[in-house]
């Protein structure tokens, strides 16, 4: 059995080549188990952890509401009872051989990137398939010897378990430790790459904005969105291991 991750090295700044192979949930289960077999061989046993969010529609019965409403960045945003009723003018009667639907925007998750010292697995979620989860990844994100490391990593578990049921054992929220550990706030607003670049001198440029605001559910991600995923995960596993070295005692740590 090839015991190695496959797919693009991506060079960070800080001169470390990463391996990152993509996969599909439903076929994780090799990735995980490499990454697993790799984490107790060298004591290493934390990940870095970050999670990208997609928009998929729904359909149902337009007899269910009598509104419709969209999802953007967790915030529910529902049309006007004099906006529905614009559109119902504008869109045609449904014929008698078929209900009418009304279709909702919905927030998913798309991308689940994990960093270990071994390199990336960037696991792609089905839309179709969700709120399904393989069973290979609820396992492997519920084994208690991890440590997950994330940063604003709280409102994605709290969202990946009211979603999907997902369950994580030992998380830790890097930007709450690094706040705690230097006594100011504004730890808690910079993002993986900036607080890896204070805590670990390895200097990240941010996210480009194409990438912040592209399709994570698109067939074919670009070589941009993947490079960016893994160095968010990346970021985060640095900024994790260098924050915790020695056993902090100032960790609290997350429960979902």
């Amino acid at each position: 059995m090839d015991k190695t991750l496959r797919g693009a090295q991506y060079t960070m700044s800080d001169g470390h080549t990463l391996a990152t192979e993509v996969v599909n949930d439903e076929e994780s289960h090799l990735c995980l188990y490499i990454l697993l077999q790799d984490m107790f061989k060298v004591g290493d046993m934390v990940v870095g952890i970050d999670i990208e969010w997609g928009f998929k529609s729904t359909s149902s019965s337009s007899s269910a509401a009598v509104s419709r409403s969209a999802s953007l960045s967790g915030r529910t945003i529902p049309l006007d009872s004099q906006t529905h009723h614009q559109q119902q003018q504008q869109q045609p009667p449904p014929s008698a051989s078929q209900p009418a639907e009304r279709k909702a925007v919905e927030q998913h998750a798309a991308l689940v990137t994990l960093c270990t010292k071994l390199g990336c697995v960037l696991i792609r979620m089905n839309p179709k398939q969700l709120p399904s989860l393989s069973p290979s990844l609820r396992k492997f994100l519920a084994i208690k010897e991890i440590l997950f490391v994330g940063v604003h990593i709280r409102e994605d578990l709290h969202r990946m378990k009211k979603l999907y049921g997902v369950i994580v054992r030992n998380a830790v929220e890097l930007s709450d430790l690094a706040a705690k550990m230097n006594d100011h706030p504004r730890f808690l607003g910079m993002s993986a790459r900036e607080l890896c670049s204070k805590v670990c001198s390895i200097k990240l440029e941010q996210k480009p904005f194409v990438v912040l605001w592209s399709n994570w559910f698109d067939p074919t991600l670009s070589n941009e969105q993947l490079e960016s995923a893994t160095t968010d995960a990346y970021a985060a596993y640095k900024t994790g291991r260098k924050m915790l070295e020695g056993g902090n005692s100032s960790v609290k740590r997350l429960f979902y």
